[in-house]
């Protein structure tokens, strides 16, 4: 028979906005980075769909 119990747990992310609380410095600063990362994402998301929108326009505008 088969028992996980001894295989390594991961850990699963924390969800945003994660509490702040009981953090040390290097934890913040490590959700500081992921933070700035997610917005990175969202920024050439938002610039990429505003160009799909207005190539859309162009042609049915």
């Amino acid at each position: 028979m088969f028992i996980d119990d001894d295989l390594p747990k991961h850990k699963q992310p924390e969800p945003f906005p994660r509490k702040l609380v009981g953090k040390s410095v290097e934890e913040m600063r490590e959700y500081r980075a992921e933070l700035v990362e997610e917005i990175a994402k969202i920024d050439a998301e938002i610039e990429s769909r505003g160009k799909v929108k207005a190539a859309a326009e162009g042609l049915f505008g």
